[in-house]
């Protein structure tokens, strides 16, 4: 493990002990009856996918939560405080725990337990051939330490909210791949596609989903040339494979502005542009993403 992803771990196991410590003592009030509310929109939280957890109730200060083990934060919105909750892939289909930590005004703080259904993804499985000078990129190695550089990087949340109209798809056009599908590269190795794929030909502007902030842009092997935006809430999105980057890291940019241009750099077999998303440090599926809608109303 490499010394900043030690770090990094360590500040979370940190933090959420400090966060559990506070909570771990609810008054007798909060025993009796929790003073906030919770809800998830919607019946359950699919495989892979996003969903939003709102938090209301008098004189709270802040909210945070655990799910699977990672640490979530709310946002106030209004009257209400609101969180993109995320499951992974390989979660598990059962009802799983959310612990939600509120910390009030007065002082007082409460753990309340709410029970988050998760359903089937229902994701495919496919097979790619890579030609010979791209088998390298094959090797566990690679790909484990460009997944745990990105990791390190979705992980992070953003308090501030730089989207305002929710998300849009980046140069729409026809899939050639699905979010989720399990290929077998080769006939040796095993990966879960982390985006959407949408055909394109080289050179195509590639435009940016929302406002943001953009966070990396550089060459990765698997992901070829590559930009990553920050939009704020733990929410990011990345385009990959392209043939030339238009952004630099640190740079604002807003919906529908061109970050680079289209092409098939990396672990691609031919010009296409790769689109994914993150949620809480988890890549869900960009399309299920999309209808969430997210064009959150301040007075809700």
């Amino acid at each position: 493990m490499s010394q900043r992803l030690f770090c990094a771990t360590l500040l979370s196991l940190l933090l959420i002990a400090l966060i559990v410590g506070t909570a771990g003592a609810p008054s007798a009030r909060a025993q009796s009856a929790p003073r906030a509310t919770v809800a998830l929109a919607g019946q359950w939280l699919r495989q892979g996918q996003a969903g939003v957890v709102t938090v209301r109730g008098e004189g709270i200060a802040d909210v945070r939560a655990l799910f699977q083990g990672r640490l979530y934060h709310f946002y106030p919105e209004g009257s209400r405080y609101v969180a993109l909750l995320s499951a992974e892939v390989a979660t598990e289909v059962k009802d799983l725990p959310l612990q939600v930590m509120v910390r009030y005004t007065d002082g007082a703080s409460e753990q309340i337990e709410h029970m988050v259904p998760i359903n089937w993804g229902n994701y495919a499985r496919g097979t790619v051939m890579l030609p010979g000078a791209l088998l390298p990129l094959l090797d566990p190695e690679v790909n484990n330490s460009e997944d745990t550089k990105m990791a390190n990087i979705v992980g992070r949340f953003t308090p501030a909210r730089y989207w305002t109209g929710g998300f849009i798809q980046p140069n729409p056009g026809d899939i050639v791949g699905y979010f989720g599908a399990t290929r077998l590269y080769n006939d040796s190795y095993w990966y879960t596609h982390s985006g959407l794929d949408t055909a394109m030909p080289e050179g195509t502007p590639v435009t940016a989903a929302a406002n943001g902030r953009v966070i990396l842009s550089e060459a990765l092997p698997i992901r070829g040339t590559y930009v990553l935006i920050d939009h704020g809430w733990g929410v990011y999105s990345g385009y990959a494979h392209l043939t030339q980057r238009l952004v630099v890291p640190g740079q604002w940019v807003h919906q529908g502005d061109v970050i680079g241009l289209s092409g098939n750099t990396g672990r691609s077999t031919g010009p296409h542009l790769h689109w994914e998303v993150a949620v809480g440090g988890v890549w869900v599926d960009p399309q299920a993403f999309l209808e969430l809608g997210l064009t959150l109303d301040a007075a809700s």
